[in-house]
């Protein structure tokens, strides 16, 4: 597999260095199309995870660490927890359910039905039309999307530590404390790794179909795994890299 893997990733890389102006004017447009559904489409629901996800923490934290006289760590399990760690992880798991799945399904589906042959036959690299778009729409989204909840997630810590007594210019001075640039680099950075998995773990097994189409749920579910296993390697890398 890791063999097919690099030479999955070399040739999506050469498709790159080959865009011609045509070939990038149609990459444009599925590209455009990817976004909406991977970002545009997923912004209600990721808003929504964050803003439970952050009121539940902050809440629960400032009750328990209220209890020893510690609210002023909130920041750290604002910053530490949700924002650097739980964000982006949460993040990545949705477009791994809603887009990863999507774009194993879709890539099986090409291959099955002998569309990818036809672009090669028609000289057109099924890397530039397929893959490169879907990578690139996934890095945006992704990156996009974990930003969406930091922002959430900041709106919802307030809300929880205003029902709790706390007020706003001691609750940002406290999470303002914690947060730095560095967070916003990682939550970036983080994005383009984490959208670069997504994208080149499903198209990779959704190309890799053979047989018929009975292959394509085993192609998307073994996209959707490996994707997963990968996020969270590359989650440890940063905590080991950041730290």
């Amino acid at each position: 597999m890791l063999g097919g893997l690099a030479r999955f990733v070399s040739r999506t890389a050469r498709a790159a260095t080959r865009l011609t102006r045509a070939g990038r004017w149609v990459m444009l447009r599925v590209l455009i199309n990817q976004i909406r559904f991977t970002a545009l489409q997923a912004m209600g629901l990721v808003a929504f995870l964050a803003a439970i996800l952050a009121f539940l923490v902050i809440s629960q934290s400032i009750h328990q660490l209220g209890r020893f006289g510690a609210v002023n760590n909130l920041g750290t399990i604002m910053v530490v927890a949700v924002i650097r760690e739980l964000g982006p992880l949460l993040t990545a798991l949705i477009v791994v359910s809603r887009s990863g799945t999507a774009i194993a399904a879709e890539m099986a589906t090409n291959r099955v039905m002998g569309e990818v042959t036809a672009l090669e036959a028609m000289g057109i690299d099924p890397y530039i039309y397929l893959v490169l778009p879907r990578m690139l729409g996934a890095i945006i989204s992704v990156a996009t999307l974990m930003v969406v909840f930091d922002a959430v997630a900041l709106a919802s810590g307030y809300v929880a530590a205003a029902t709790s007594g706390m007020s706003y210019n001691r609750f940002m001075v406290i999470v303002l404390r914690t947060l730095s640039a560095k967070d916003v680099w990682l939550t970036l950075a983080k994005g383009i790794f984490f959208g670069s998995a997504v994208a080149t773990f499903c198209s990779y097994h959704g190309l890799a179909v053979k047989a018929g189409p009975t292959e394509i749920p085993q192609a998307v579910t073994r996209g959707v795994v490996s994707s997963i296993v990968a996020i969270f390697i590359l989650s440890a890398l940063f905590v080991a890299v950041a730290t």
